[in-house]
């Protein structure tokens, strides 16, 4: 009986090569025999982890949507039960929505986001389930919230424009982490460690504060 290698470094090493894969070469682009071979596993390996290409791909989503809703899930549930008093404060509509950023521009401090935020913008131009998947299970619910607490903070705006705001200001936050090579060399950073990246929380903040009518 043929033995392959088991556990969950191996399995989460897959995952993540694949994951660059398909962000860089897209879905049809990215062949198993790649993934494997720059894995260092074989492959009838990979498809005994995930039964094939397809199976690849779904578990890629999953990897990706787990690790983002384990930082977002906690201020979002926060958010909703704040929300249900009606008499909140400007202060803490901003606190609020400040909590649901943070988790989001704290991620940029990884290396992850680059290659995660890739692999969103391939879903998007493939059009395939990844676009469905973190929709359902990330962006929906961030938004919904986000959408609720600017809705709030500009009083009487025409319902359109709190949601658009909303995505506009996911849009930007995920636009850093898909250009960050070029972002970090324009700033002549390193990286988005420590004080560079509390630097940059505070001049978005700052932006995304003063676009609500904030100081």
């Amino acid at each position: 009986m043929r033995r392959y290698p088991c556990g969950d470094d191996t399995r989460r090493r897959i995952l993540e090569t694949a994951i660059e894969l398909f962000a860089h070469l897209g879905y049809p682009g990215a062949s198993t025999r790649t993934i494997a071979h720059r894995a260092g596993v074989s492959l009838p390996a990979l498809q005994y982890y995930f039964g094939g290409k397809p199976g690849l791909h779904r578990a890629c989503i999953e990897y990706i949507t787990e690790d983002v809703r384990a930082r977002l899930d906690p201020p979002a549930e926060r958010a909703q039960r704040a929300l249900a008093d009606g008499r909140l404060t400007r202060a803490q509509l901003l606190e609020l929505l400040r909590s649901l950023i943070k988790p989001l521009l704290e991620g940029l401090a990884s290396e992850r986001p680059q290659s995660w935020a890739l692999f969103f913008a391939r879903a998007q131009i493939e059009q395939n389930d990844a676009l469905d998947a973190i929709h359902e299970r990330i962006g929906g619910r961030l938004v919904t919230l986000l959408t609720e607490i600017i809705g709030r903070l500009l009083g009487e705006a025409a319902p359109p424009e709190p949601r658009v705001r909303a995505v506009a200001i996911v849009a930007q936050i995920m636009l850093v982490g898909r250009a960050r090579p070029m972002v970090l060399r324009s700033l002549g950073w390193p990286d988005f460690a420590e004080e560079r990246l509390a630097t940059l929380q505070r001049v978005l903040w700052r932006s995304i504060e003063a676009s609500l009518g904030g100081p």
